[in-house]
C-alpha cells in the first residue's frame, strides 16, 4: 500500500508541473495580446491626433515634419513600437488635390507600416498593424489666428 502511494505523489507532481506550464503559457497569451491591443489603440489614436493637427496647422513640409515628431513622440511613448528614425510610416493629404489653406475642404492621415514586437518567451515576433486613415474636415489651417500663435503647431 505505501509503494502505490508513494507512485501517486509523482504523478500530482507532474499534473501539477503540466498544469502549470499550461496555466502560465495562457497567462503569457492574454498578456500580449493586451499589450497588441494597447498597440492598436495607440496608432488609432496617433492618427486621430495626426489629421487634428495637420487640419489646424500651415500645410507645408516643415509643419508636417513638427506633426510627424509629435505623433512619434505619442506613438514612442507607448513602448510598444520603435520608429528607428524612419519618416515614412505617416503621409497626409489634402482634399482636393493641390489645394491651398483657403481652398482645402478636407485633411486625411495615414498611418501604416507599424510593427510592434510580441514579447513571447524564447521567441521575438514583429506583428503588422493594419493601415489607420482618418479623414477631417479643414479648420483652421493657420499657425497663427489674429496675432496669437496656435499652441498645437508648435
Amino acid at each position: 500500500m505505501t509503494r502505490a502511494s508513494h507512485k501517486q505523489k509523482g504523478a500530482t507532481v507532474l499534473e501539477f508541473a503540466l498544469s502549470f506550464m499550461l496555466f502560465w503559457t495562457a497567462l503569457l497569451a492574454v498578456v500580449e495580446f493586451s499589450r497588441l491591443m494597447f498597440a492598436w489603440n495607440t496608432a488609432a489614436e496617433a492618427t486621430r491626433l495626426a489629421a487634428r493637427l495637420a487640419s489646424i496647422c500651415d500645410i507645408g513640409s516643415a509643419q508636417q515634419q513638427n506633426i510627424r515628431a509629435r505623433v512619434a513622440y505619442f506613438i514612442e511613448a507607448s513602448g510598444q513600437v520603435d520608429l528607428a528614425g524612419r519618416t515614412d510610416w505617416l503621409q497626409f493629404s489634402y482634399v482636393p488635390t493641390g489645394c491651398t489653406k483657403a481652398t482645402c475642404s478636407q485633411v486625411e492621415a495615414r498611418l501604416y507600416d507599424l510593427r510592434p514586437v510580441l514579447m513571447v518567451p524564447g521567441v521575438s515576433q514583429a506583428v503588422m498593424l493594419p493601415e489607420f486613415r482618418i479623414r477631417t474636415p479643414r479648420e483652421a489651417m493657420q499657425s497663427s489666428i489674429a496675432g496669437e500663435s496656435n499652441t498645437s503647431c508648435d
